[in-house]
């Protein structure tokens, strides 16, 4: 599990201003966790360490083009893993992701989490099924509404209806 009191921030504009024992930080933070993620996401644990290794190299050259007022710096990081697995995923020829089964249920870390960088996926794993499946088939495979539907045997409508009213659920208790 990540250590809370790291500062990604803090973290991030070091590796802006060239700080390599701060990338060295940021790597043992989240490597871990990152390639769990990745290895989920694409089935071939080759496949992940390769991208987890790449979303580094961008983590580092891109490190001074972070905004915090754009968003918390640990969602950044995993946005740059998550868009490098999606553009893996989708490219001709490239034998399907992962099995979906692992969607149906958020690896204990996350059900039970503890920081508040994991209360969102806390709120998801309080979501029903019908809510939680098609956002995450969304969000992890990058599958739009139409292969979401086509893999549920559901109509598109119905898809759209569920993926709303989960990001609703997420966004009320958010504020709440």
């Amino acid at each position: 599990m990540s250590d809370p009191s790291f500062d990604y921030e803090a973290a991030l504009a070091a590796c802006a201003g060239g700080d390599q024992a701060a990338f060295q930080e940021l790597f043992r933070q989240e490597s871990p966790r990152m390639l769990a993620l990745a290895a989920k996401m694409l089935s071939r644990r080759s496949d992940a360490e390769e991208l987890v290794r790449d979303s580094f190299v961008l983590i580092w050259r891109n490190a001074g083009s972070y905004d915090p007022a754009m968003g918390a710096a640990r969602a950044w990081i995993y946005s740059i893993l998550r868009y490098r697995i999606l553009q893996q995923l989708r490219q001709p020829g490239r034998p399907g992701g992962a099995d979906d089964a692992w969607i149906d249920t958020l690896p204990d870390d996350l059900a039970v989490a503890d920081t508040e960088q994991d209360e969102v996926a806390r709120r998801l794993a309080a979501l029903d099924d019908e809510q939680r499946r098609p956002i995450m088939m969304a969000f992890y495979n990058g599958l739009t509404y139409e292969q979401i539907a086509a893999r549920l045997a559901v109509p598109v409508t119905q898809v759209k209806a569920q993926v709303r009213a989960g990001l609703r659920a997420l966004q009320e208790t958010a504020q709440a």
